[in-house]
């Protein structure tokens, strides 16, 4: 009679198990738009090359990333991707650009406060208020 000797598998503490890379799996859904990393000091946002978007947002503090920074796959200084048409039928692109996060924060701080104001002429009932307009702004309901 013949025994046959069954090793016994090798465990191995995570320690020992070889670094790789996060695997991506195939056929998963991802956003078109996902950049894997970040920039240090950075907001990254994809601009549309419409209506001089570009040119705005270049006005406003923002720069191509260019793809050696994301360790994106493209050739060329600017990491783009295809994200419709325009209305004339041809391509839309969107390119990745950035901004300090100093002067993201400043941008959105100002947004928020005018964002503040609005929200409050509403409550106030003052929105588009004009000299002569008879409004209900001091009404109060109570539940008896």
């Amino acid at each position: 009679m013949t025994q046959t000797i069954t090793p016994t598998p090798q465990v191995r503490t995570q320690a020992d198990r070889p670094k790789r890379e996060s695997r991506v799996p195939f056929g998963v859904a991802r956003t078109k738009l996902e950049v894997p990393m970040t920039l240090e000091g950075y907001h990254l946002h994809w601009v549309n090359d419409s209506a001089g978007r570009i040119q705005e947002a270049q006005r406003g503090g923002y720069t191509f990333v260019e793809p050696k920074e994301v360790q994106a796959p493209e050739d060329g200084s600017q990491v783009k991707r295809l994200v419709g048409k325009n209305e004339d039928g041809s391509a839309m692109y969107a390119y990745l650009m950035k901004i300090e996060n100093e002067f993201y924060t400043e941008d959105q701080q100002m947004i928020q406060s005018e964002v503040d104001r609005f929200d409050s002429a509403i409550k106030r009932g003052t929105l588009d208020e004009k000299a002569g307009d008879n409004r209900y702004s001091k009404i109060n309901i109570t539940q008896s």
